[in-house]
């Protein structure tokens, strides 16, 4: 029988228990490389080497969500509040990865050459400023990753000659975009 493995950010399979796949793969290892049968019960040497590659399957798995999702991190900034649990299973992994630096280097990026240009209305701007300063919060509650990353957004708003026409139409609602601007104040 075919095991369909769906993406943790479903609801389906979080990754805080990628478990029945996880434990499938396994016992797969241990079939075929311990050579593991009800006939012939794996040795206790056996049985600490399947156990750490039970850890490597499981960082390599969070390892990989975490590449996809940092490669899908400013359309998760532009969809929240509603792309919520794709961000706290983001933090799941990051915890147990080494990856923030790629994350920071990745959202850089795509904040400059999708957001940071002149065809991208000033309001728009802000108002994907807002839902970073949300999602980036509940990513990382240190702030560390909101500071680095959002740095290219303030410093491009500055040189934007509407920014403060822009906020103080969005604080007092004469501005459709930054509405959330004056909810959050």
């Amino acid at each position: 029988q075919a095991t369909v493995l769906v993406p943790p950010g479903t609801g389906a399979v979080p990754p805080t228990q990628p478990g029945p796949w996880i434990e499938r793969v396994v016992g797969w290892l241990g079939k075929v490389f311990l050579q593991d049968s009800p006939t012939r019960p794996a040795s206790p040497e056996a049985g600490n080497t399947l156990r750490r590659w039970r850890c490597h399957v499981q960082r390599f798995f969070y390892r990989i969500y975490a590449s996809l999702r940092i490669e899908e991190l400013f359309s998760i900034i532009r969809d929240f509040p509603d792309s919520r649990p794709a961000i706290e299973d983001l933090k799941y992994c990051l915890e147990r990865t080494d990856q923030r630096q790629q994350l920071l280097v990745s959202l850089k990026s795509a904040l400059e050459t999708r957001l940071l240009h002149p065809g991208v209305n000033t309001c728009d701007i802000i108002t994907l400023y807002i839902s970073a300063i949300k999602a980036l919060r509940v990513l990382d509650p240190s702030m560390v990753i909101l500071e680095v990353a959002c740095e290219p957004i303030r410093r491009y708003l500055r040189t934007r000659e509407d920014t403060v026409r822009q906020i103080v139409a969005g604080l007092t609602g004469d501005s459709d975009g930054t509405g959330d601007l004056a909810v959050e104040l």
